[in-house]
């Protein structure tokens, strides 16, 4: 059975779209069990890469590729055994981009809750939905309100604006955190911190409202 494919994408640069990727890919390895696959477009930063490189040997293996060219091409190769693949997006609307696009299950789009954000979302929003014009509604795809402050107005009304776009947005939201930056130097998500750490919380229920949007 193939893998499964999730991309995290956004133009945007500084939308927590690597913060997003390894945290779910850690989610999917660790709660849900599953081999994981993290695949890293940006190879210039190559953060997600350096991430997994940094993982413990007793942290559940979530191994990660670089990949620039040929995507729809070596992916298919690349991730056999593996039952999901995350991939790491680049901050930029481009050939890769598009091609991604076009090979995933799932697309997940994080948004911080301001007005900048939301406008810079359209053009990643529009690529989505023409692709879905020609394949009959596929890839799957959602947008996250990503680093909100909790019951506050502009998390609603960040949420409200984001419906303007007519893809599903998900109920489950990410929030800002210090707990999602301790530890990236060694590779450790927020599924290395206590049960009781609210990001560990948010990150899980993200995973499984995605999960039942793929099934």
């Amino acid at each position: 059975m193939a893998a499964r494919v999730w991309t995290v994408q956004n133009q945007k640069g500084g939308t927590t779209k690597t913060t997003t990727a390894t945290n779910i890919a850690a989610c999917l390895a660790t709660v849900h069990k599953k081999n994981v696959l993290l695949v890293d477009l940006d190879g210039t930063q190559g953060s997600a890469t350096d991430w997994a490189s940094a993982r413990s040997d007793d942290a559940p293996p979530v191994p990660c590729v670089i990949m620039r060219e040929n995507i729809k091409r070596d992916l298919p190769r690349i991730s056999a055994g593996y039952d999901y693949v995350i991939i790491d997006g680049v901050p930029q609307i481009s050939t890769l981009t598009s091609d991604t696009v076009k090979i995933a299950d799932l697309v997940i789009i994080p948004v911080q809750p301001s007005q900048y954000d939301i406008w810079a979302t359209r053009d990643m929003v529009q690529l989505v939905k023409d692709r879905q014009e020609v394949t009959d509604g596929l890839p799957r795809a959602a947008l996250m309100v990503a680093r909100a402050i909790r019951n506050t107005i502009i998390e609603r009304t960040a949420t409200e604006a984001l419906h303007g776009y007519e893809l599903p947005v998900l109920s489950a939201k990410t929030y800002q955190s210090v707990s999602y930056l301790n530890g990236i130097a060694e590779g450790r998500s927020v599924f290395d911190l206590p049960a009781s750490d609210g990001a560990r919380d948010d990150i899980e229920a993200v995973t499984l409202e995605l999960l039942e949007m793929d099934k």
